[in-house]
């Protein structure tokens, strides 16, 4: 199984209150990765973040993402919705899926959908590319940290995920904490805490992280080491850098 955990795809603008999908930015090589890693082109999987959303609304943002994947050639023969109302064929779904996408939102609700379909279990001999992007990089952890964004009326922050990765990433990650609000400094000091007993990858929008079938990690883009109370700069944007699978595993 070849994993790729983002943040953002910068695939949407606003135009007057409405989404309008553009390209999916190629940003430190993530489309070309993405086509290199396709086995197939046979079948996409949209997994939803909450098995409560309306329909169309889930229907929507999938759109946005299959359609700005096409705008920078990569498409496929078959487009599937994974979300309440077709919770019943998950298994029929990722069996065979060249690409399993889970996508962004809010992470505790995301993992309720992901314990709902048994995902854990359908992905265990899975092999074909998973993305995950925000929530869904979030929950692809074998132990989720889920930083509180609303101080002591966030949801669980422990939780066990899907165990496709050994690290723990922090999305839309940002360094300078100056124009922060009362919450985001709160969940920064959060963050900041929860190091002292595991490593953290504060990971910017535009950058990813890349696994590939031998289990070697790459991290590419800006993303900061939170590690022991401290926040240090190890990859730059048009960088990359390699990190000792076992090593890293060994301290969750």
């Amino acid at each position: 199984m070849i994993r790729i955990l983002a943040s953002e795809f910068n695939n949407y603008e606003k135009l007057d209150g409405k989404k309008i999908t553009r390209p999916m930015d190629n940003a430190n090589g993530i489309v070309d990765q993405i086509k290199n890693s396709l086995i197939n082109n046979k079948k996409i999987v949209f997994v939803t973040s909450d098995m409560n959303k309306p329909r169309e609304s889930v229907i929507g943002y999938a759109n946005i993402t299959f359609d700005s994947m096409k705008m920078v050639g990569i498409s496929f023969d078959e487009y599937l919705i994974l979300d309440r109302e077709s919770m019943k064929n998950a298994n029929k779904y990722i069996d065979g899926a060249s690409l399993v996408f889970l996508c962004g939102g809010d992470t505790y609700k995301q993992h309720e959908f992901f314990e709902a379909i048994n995902l854990r279990e359908l992905l265990s001999n899975y092999d074909g590319l998973v993305i995950g992007q925000s929530a869904g990089a979030l929950n692809m952890a074998s132990n989720v940290f889920n930083s509180p964004e609303e101080q002591e009326n966030s949801e669980p922050i422990f939780f066990e995920g899907l165990g496709l990765v050994n690290i723990n990433i922090e999305p839309h990650f940002v360094y300078d904490t100056s124009k922060f609000d009362d919450n985001e400094i709160y969940q920064r000091n959060a963050i900041l805490k929860e190091s002292l007993n595991r490593t953290i990858y504060g990971q910017c929008d535009g950058s990813h992280v890349f696994i590939d079938n031998t289990g070697e990690i790459t991290i590419y883009g800006e993303t900061y080491l939170i590690k022991d109370g401290l926040v240090k700069c190890i990859c730059k944007n048009g960088n990359s850098i390699k990190l000792n699978t076992l090593e890293y595993s060994k301290k969750l």
